[in-house]
């Protein structure tokens, strides 16, 4: 896959080294990598400039819009998806068959179009570009090279792709049968091939793939703008798309009758919306309770759409049939974690944790007034005191370090017995009652 640009999407991997499997059967590394090595370490924020603004539904967590659909298993989602769209015939008219999302339709010419105006803009003449562009403006140009299939395309490379998954089908049960992994040419006799037949037939089926994904990267990127500024880079979003076109490649199957971009949009889908809900929070929150969080804010939306007024706690906890004890629970879990090393002000020159009070930190007149109080201390003990008497009140009070000893302890370092190091902290104590020297500590003890 040496061809390829820097930006190329790398999904084949796995595939690429499908005919010529290690014999440990180790899964082969998949990976996607969209930014060049130039820009690490630039803001997302640099990054998106060029792209137009992109006012998401809410201001919460996507956590908070994802739909049980978008977090259930992948066998669940296929199940889903063919149950309701089974009946679906494919259109005569490349443009007819919408793609339905939570917030607006989307069709294909439309995602085309988006496309093409952001391209645009991004490159016009006049257009300053910065150096934080590039990963963005690099993928965009890439994409921009590969058309959208036609129905007739679709179904013919659909079909090609298909022969990957009977491969595997077949190496799975040759394994299981034969106890090894088997050897190409077993493989290649279970299809009636000869090794070079079958390494053709991969070759052209791995091509076929490669051509599907690239062609509907755009739908990646006009799924992955509804999700930004919801904790996670967009970069980030366009890969886990992306993971979730892949798959989508994996398993269509042309023979049901619906448009590829259908189908896949609910893999993209729910690839950025599942790394959403493990990726934009700090502490990640179990399914279960992203589920019920989805359902809270689906219940606050509704109740206050029709009451005209923000729920209370009460009426919030009745339409869940949870008691309002879990439900302030929930409202608790809801909240969103910020870094101390937050940038903010208008200019983002300052971090959150210069604008924090300290409440632990003592006053430079308690601190002075501390360490002089030590010194008298330490000074009367010397005067009144002997040396070994004065070692063991200090220790046993944390007089120097703030660390308190036990009588066991205190013998340990002095060889001596417990009641020995009682009697000698009792002789000192007795010692310092007296009333001169009480008067010189007088400050301390208040």
């Amino acid at each position: 896959m040496g061809g390829f640009s820097p930006i190329e999407i790398r999904v084949l991997a796995r595939e690429s080294q499908t005919s010529d499997r290690r014999e440990d059967d180790q899964p082969s590394n998949f990976l996607i990598n969209f930014s060049r090595p130039e820009t690490a370490g630039r803001s997302d924020g640099e990054i998106l400039s060029k792209l137009r603004e992109v006012s998401a539904p809410d201001e919460e967590d996507a956590v908070d819009q994802a739909t049980d659909l978008d977090l259930a298993p992948e066998s669940d989602l296929d199940a889903a998806f063919l149950g309701e769209f089974s009946d679906i015939e494919l259109p005569e008219d490349e443009g007819g068959d919408d793609l339905a999302t939570d917030d607006e339709d989307v069709f294909e010419p439309d995602v085309h179009r988006e496309f093409d105006e952001e391209l645009t803009a991004a490159y016009a003449p006049g257009y300053r570009k910065t150096n934080s562009d590039d990963a963005v403006g690099a993928f965009f140009k890439e994409m921009a090279r590969y058309p959208l299939l036609k129905p007739g395309e679709e179904i013919e490379l659909a079909r090609q792709v298909k022969f990957l998954a009977e491969v595997e089908a077949v190496r799975d049960r040759l394994k299981a049968s034969l106890q090894r992994t088997p050897t190409k040419a077993e493989v290649a006799q279970e299809f009636g091939l000869s090794d070079r037949q079958l390494d053709h037939r991969m070759h052209r089926s791995r091509t076929a793939k490669r051509k599907m994904i690239r062609s509907n990267l755009r739908l990646v990127v006009s799924i992955a703008k509804r999700y930004l500024n919801r904790g996670v880079p967009f970069l980030d979003l366009i890969q886990e798309g992306a993971l979730g076109l892949n798959r989508a490649t994996e398993k269509f199957d042309p023979d049901k009758g619906y448009k590829f971009s259908t189908y896949a949009y609910w893999w993209i889908r729910q690839g950025i919306t599942r790394t959403i809900a493990n990726d934009a929070r700090t502490i990640r929150l179990p399914i279960h309770i992203v589920e019920k969080l989805n359902k809270l804010k689906k219940a606050h939306r509704e109740l206050r759409r029709d009451l005209n007024r923000n729920p209370t706690e009460a009426e919030l906890a009745a339409a869940l049939d949870i008691p309002v004890d879990q439900l302030r629970n929930l409202q608790q879990v809801r909240r969103r974690s910020l870094s101390l090393n937050h940038r903010v002000g208008k200019g983002e020159d300052t971090e959150l944790m210069e604008l924090l009070e300290d409440s632990s930190t003592q006053s430079p007149e308690a601190k002075m007034n501390e360490t002089m109080l030590r010194q008298e201390i330490y000074t009367v003990l010397s005067d009144v005191l002997s040396e070994r008497e004065r070692e063991i009140i200090s220790l046993r009070y944390g007089l120097l370090t703030g660390e308190t000893h036990t009588l066991e302890e205190v013998g340990i370092l002095f060889d001596l017995s417990r009641e020995r190091v009682r009697q000698i902290q009792t002789k000192a104590m007795r010692k310092l009652r007296r009333p001169q020297v009480a008067a010189r500590l007088k400050g301390w003890l208040r």
